[in-house]
Protein backbone atom coordinates (compact mmCIF):
# COMPACT_ATOMS: atom_id res chain seq x y z
CA UNK A 1 0.00 0.00 0.00
CA UNK A 2 1.48 3.30 -1.08
CA UNK A 3 0.56 6.51 0.70
CA UNK A 4 0.53 9.95 -0.87
CA UNK A 5 1.66 12.83 1.29
CA UNK A 6 -0.06 16.08 0.50
CA UNK A 7 2.11 19.19 0.26
CA UNK A 8 -0.09 22.11 -0.80
CA UNK A 9 1.17 25.61 -1.52
CA UNK A 10 0.80 27.82 1.54
CA UNK A 11 -0.69 30.62 -0.54
CA UNK A 12 -2.93 29.11 -3.25
CA UNK A 13 -3.36 25.50 -2.09
CA UNK A 14 -2.19 23.88 -5.34
CA UNK A 15 -0.14 20.70 -4.91
CA UNK A 16 3.57 21.56 -4.90
CA UNK A 17 5.93 19.98 -7.44
CA UNK A 18 9.58 18.95 -7.22
CA UNK A 19 11.96 21.81 -7.84
CA UNK A 20 15.69 21.83 -7.28
CA UNK A 21 17.33 18.63 -6.01
CA UNK A 22 20.95 18.18 -4.89
CA UNK A 23 23.23 15.89 -2.89
CA UNK A 24 25.59 16.83 -0.09
CA UNK A 25 28.38 14.71 1.38
CA UNK A 26 28.95 15.20 5.11
CA UNK A 27 31.88 13.77 7.04
CA UNK A 28 30.78 11.93 10.19
CA UNK A 29 32.58 10.01 12.91
CA UNK A 30 31.89 6.73 11.11
CA UNK A 31 32.65 7.91 7.58
CA UNK A 32 30.64 9.94 5.09
CA UNK A 33 26.90 10.42 4.86
CA UNK A 34 25.07 11.50 1.75
CA UNK A 35 22.17 13.86 2.28
CA UNK A 36 19.70 14.51 -0.52
CA UNK A 37 18.02 17.92 -0.45
CA UNK A 38 14.88 18.63 -2.46
CA UNK A 39 12.98 21.89 -2.82
CA UNK A 40 9.30 21.80 -3.65
CA UNK A 41 7.68 24.76 -5.38
CA UNK A 42 4.24 25.93 -6.38
CA UNK A 43 3.46 25.04 -10.00
CA UNK A 44 2.26 28.64 -10.50
CA UNK A 45 5.45 30.70 -11.02
CA UNK A 46 3.81 34.01 -10.00
CA UNK A 47 2.47 32.49 -6.79
CA UNK A 48 5.89 30.97 -6.00
CA UNK A 49 7.52 34.38 -6.52
CA UNK A 50 5.11 35.95 -4.00
CA UNK A 51 5.70 33.12 -1.51
CA UNK A 52 9.48 33.56 -1.79
CA UNK A 53 9.17 37.33 -1.27
CA UNK A 54 7.08 36.79 1.87
CA UNK A 55 9.55 34.21 3.18
CA UNK A 56 12.41 36.64 2.58
CA UNK A 57 10.55 39.37 4.49
CA UNK A 58 9.98 36.97 7.40
CA UNK A 59 13.66 35.99 7.37
CA UNK A 60 14.76 39.63 7.41
CA UNK A 61 12.43 40.39 10.32
CA UNK A 62 13.72 37.34 12.20
CA UNK A 63 17.32 38.37 11.57
CA UNK A 64 16.59 41.90 12.80
CA UNK A 65 14.98 40.55 15.98
CA UNK A 66 17.97 38.25 16.60
CA UNK A 67 20.39 41.14 16.10
CA UNK A 68 18.38 43.34 18.47
CA UNK A 69 18.30 40.57 21.09
CA UNK A 70 22.07 40.05 20.76
CA UNK A 71 22.66 43.79 21.12
CA UNK A 72 20.60 43.87 24.33
CA UNK A 73 22.49 40.83 25.63
CA UNK A 74 25.83 42.51 24.86
CA UNK A 75 24.75 45.69 26.68
CA UNK A 76 23.59 43.68 29.70
CA UNK A 77 26.86 41.70 29.77
CA UNK A 78 28.91 44.89 29.57
CA UNK A 79 26.84 46.43 32.39
CA UNK A 80 27.43 43.36 34.60
CA UNK A 81 31.16 43.49 33.93
CA UNK A 82 31.27 47.20 34.71
CA UNK A 83 29.36 46.65 37.95
CA UNK A 84 31.72 43.83 38.92
CA UNK A 85 34.72 46.10 38.32
CA UNK A 86 33.15 48.85 40.38
CA UNK A 87 32.50 46.40 43.23
CA UNK A 88 36.15 45.30 43.14
CA UNK A 89 37.33 48.91 43.46
CA UNK A 90 35.14 49.50 46.52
Amino acid sequence: MQSHNSNPCTRCGKERVEGKKWKEEIATFFGTSTIIHQDTVCPDAECQKIVEEKLEQQKQKSDELKAEKQKKLDVATAARKLKALQNLKN
